[in-house]
């Protein structure tokens, strides 16, 4: 299998959790679930997701189909909502949650007759992404919420968001936004984490439709049939991410989309994809827990940009599980795609 190829964990979860404790307090992190945190998180982050995440400041997971991490993984998301876009021959495309810019902006100069917007919540980010993007007379940014799309971005023809809507906190509210936001026949893409739903609790059809992965005899069941200790660090990289909610299920999305109108076309479970990248990550955020020398910077930076290190180091174990292996035991969050047309 593609994970078998990563690296292996820089230690024991029980170890993790004891460094994570020891030096940020695991039930100080966790008393911000519920909070809404997601602007000073963002705003004392972006210098992370610049030097550390990845170099052009890039906000969402590397996917490595063959299992070996690669910054090239940055793209895999992009290059389907590429896809999409030669499909329905898109003339509009409406980023929601487009951060620093990154995906519309690398999308742009492949598609020069179709315009680029993107919306986002945070002006420091539209102010990065509109500098960047300078140059490119397709793409534009401007600030806002999918929780109220602007009407004069109605009509895209694809309506995509890499890891922005686990934010959602009304879901139905939020589908019909983007039902609305949406030409007949166009496409929504969305990428992100998701806990894991209760297999046995869905529909037949979703259960036949549905890629629900293997992992040694373990099916991917629901969030609390995960081993308490993999929940504690799931909850510490929602927390630690701002996902202070916690994430939806897919299912909940599924249903959410289908009421506003939307038909969904695919829904992927793509967590072997996500690994190396999170492993990659994981061995990184090591060496601050190993290294008085780094623990030292938890003194002299910003809260929410320090403790992306505790997201770093829990991330493998929440999608993996807490044995040395992948798959010895159940995790707690998959990372996946759901797609849906708008019918005509």
């Amino acid at each position: 299998m593609p994970h078998a190829k990563t690296t292996p964990f820089a230690m024991p979860l029980p170890e993790a959790l004891a460094h994570v404790d020891r030096v940020f307090g695991v039930d100080s992190i966790l008393a911000d679930e519920g909070q809404d945190i997601v602007a000073p998180y963002y705003v004392q982050s972006e210098p992370g997701y610049k030097r550390v995440h990845s170099e052009k400041g890039c906000m969402h997971m590397a996917l490595n189909p063959d299992g070996v991490y690669s910054a090239d993984g940055y793209f895999t998301q992009i290059r389907d909502v590429a896809y999409q876009i030669r499909q329905v021959q898109a003339k509009r495309v409406l980023e929601l949650g487009s951060g620093m810019g990154f995906n519309s902006i690398t999308l742009a100069p492949d598609h020069a007759t179709v315009q680029f917007t993107g919306l986002d919540l945070m002006a420091h980010h539209v102010k990065t992404a509109s500098k960047d993007a300078a140059q490119l007379p397709n793409a534009s940014f401007r600030q806002g919420s999918y929780a109220d799309i602007p009407a004069e971005l109605h009509g895209a023809d694809v309506v995509f968001g890499l890891e922005t809507l686990c934010y959602a906190t009304d879901l139905d509210a939020v589908a019909a936004q983007i039902a609305a936001a949406m030409a007949p026949g166009g496409r929504f893409v969305m990428y992100d984490g998701f806990r894991r739903a209760d297999f046995d609790a869905a529909p037949p059809d979703v259960q036949t439709a549905a890629r629900f992965v293997m992992y040694d005899g373990f099916r991917r069941a629901d969030f609390d049939a995960a081993p308490p200790d993999v929940q504690t660090a799931a909850r510490l990289f929602e927390v630690t991410t701002a996902v202070t909610g916690g994430f939806h299920t897919i299912d909940a999305w599924d249903a959410a989309l289908t009421r506003a109108g939307l038909v969904v076309l695919r829904r992927e479970d793509l967590t072997d994809q996500s690994i190396a990248g999170m492993r990659y990550l994981h061995n990184r955020a090591a060496k601050f827990f190993h290294s008085w020398k780094y623990r030292v910077l938890k003194h002299v930076m910003p809260k929410y940009l320090i403790r992306n290190a505790v997201a770093g180091l829990v991330g493998p174990y929440m999608i993996e599980g807490a044995g040395p292996n992948s798959g010895d035991t159940m995790g707690a969050i998959t990372y996946s795609v759901l797609m849906a047309e708008k019918p005509r």
